[in-house]
């Protein structure tokens, strides 16, 4: 079973972890591709970061909050935080000026720049939600 991830906005850590039991709210980008990884290669393209840099900032990838089943052992669902950096990139990118060669980062930022502008316009951050 594959992971699915919903990214989403929030006013801070403690919003962002009631989302563990209701519905995000929209606007919300859902995909199945894009873990840490991904993301840490998005923001170095986007913004000249390296990925020491983005691996440094505690918001990248940090755990915010967990839903863990006692029964089974493991964990259900949980939130990841997302940079600020990365997300005042994807509220301030262009896709146009994407090179063709970004391949799957394209529809990535196609997918996210919305919800990074909702954040930015709202002073919230971004969260990504991951579910089994």
């Amino acid at each position: 079973m594959s992971l699915l991830y919903e990214f989403f906005t929030a006013e801070d850590d403690t919003a962002a972890a009631a989302m563990l039991t209701v519905a995000c709210p929209p606007p919300v980008f859902r995909t199945e591709g894009l873990r840490s990884a991904a993301l840490a290669d998005l923001e170095s393209l986007l913004t000249g970061r390296t990925e020491a840099e983005i691996n440094a900032d505690p918001r990248h990838g940090a755990d915010v909050a967990e839903l863990f089943d006692e029964d089974v052992g493991v964990a259900e669902c949980g939130v990841l935080s997302v940079t600020d950096t990365l997300t005042r990139a994807l509220a301030a990118a262009d896709v146009a000026t994407l090179s063709s060669d970004a391949g799957w980062q394209i529809g990535a930022v196609r997918g996210l720049a919305p919800v990074a502008r909702h954040a930015v316009r709202n002073g919230h951050r971004m969260y990504c939600l991951w579910t089994e």
